[in-house]
């Protein structure tokens, strides 16, 4: 169809221009859209804008630099893991003497 409308609709028409004008903002629309649903806090913007320049900076797409992406995201979730896994560790050791105590006071 739109080879069909290329070749009966002239292309320096009103009717083109307009089509390849909206056309030229779909991406732009696009990144709206991601931003709307993805930005939560002024921070996010960073990580947001970052995977873009990757893409733009490496030459790869989008979904090599999602998947990038992905494998930080992996890394910061087992170091905030293990920063709440020592945190806690203190309380449960102190936890469980507490219990070997009681039992022996039985």
């Amino acid at each position: 169809m739109v080879d069909l409308m290329k070749t009966y609709m002239p292309m320096d028409g009103i009717a083109m221009k307009t089509l390849f004008t909206v056309g030229s903002l779909l991406p732009t629309v696009g990144i709206a859209i991601l931003l709307k649903q993805v930005i939560s806090k002024p921070t996010d913007f960073l990580t947001f804008f970052f995977g873009f320049t990757l893409s733009a900076v490496m030459g790869c797409n989008l979904i090599a630099a999602a998947g990038i992406g992905c494998f930080f995201a992996l890394i910061n979730y087992e170091i905030a893991s293990l920063k709440i896994d020592l945190a806690n560790a203190p309380k449960a050791a102190n936890a469980s003497g507490s219990d070997d105590e009681e039992e022996e006071d039985i």
